[in-house]
């Protein structure tokens, strides 16, 4: 067994990261009530909603232009969560050609290329603002 210290993941540790995060965007959670949801984030939280349609809501909180993206649940679907995170970069191709080139698969999520860590949890890049 050894030492805690001699024991190796099986990735590579890395002295810089493969892309030039500069923090979250928004991080999606699935409702089987969006409307109730929008409604709690809004009347009971006082958050503000940026943008609403009848099966997604973008609720910003502070001021740094993060968001909670909260979409209605489709169907059965399982609300597991949070349904993914949004990663901001300067730069979304190019952060997404250094996963490619560091082996890491990419599956699109929506209208975005992403990824997943090894517990199935969803990222995906948003440019900076």
């Amino acid at each position: 067994m050894g030492d805690v210290s001699e024991r190796r993941s099986a990735h590579t540790v890395r002295d810089v990261p493969l892309f030039d995060g500069c923090g979250i965007d928004h991080v999606g959670i699935r409702y089987h009530d969006l409307k109730k949801a929008v409604g709690w984030f809004r009347d009971t939280l006082g958050l503000p909603v940026d943008h609403e349609t009848r099966t997604m809501a973008f609720v910003r909180v502070g001021g740094d232009g993060s968001h909670l993206a909260l979409f209605q649940a489709e169907g059965d679907e399982p609300l597991r969560q949070p349904h993914h995170v949004a990663l901001r970069v300067p730069d979304t191709a190019a952060a997404e050609a250094a996963l490619r080139a560091a082996g890491v698969p990419l599956r699109r999520f929506g209208p975005n290329w992403g990824f997943q860590d090894p517990e199935g949890n969803a990222f995906h890049f948003m440019p900076s603002r």
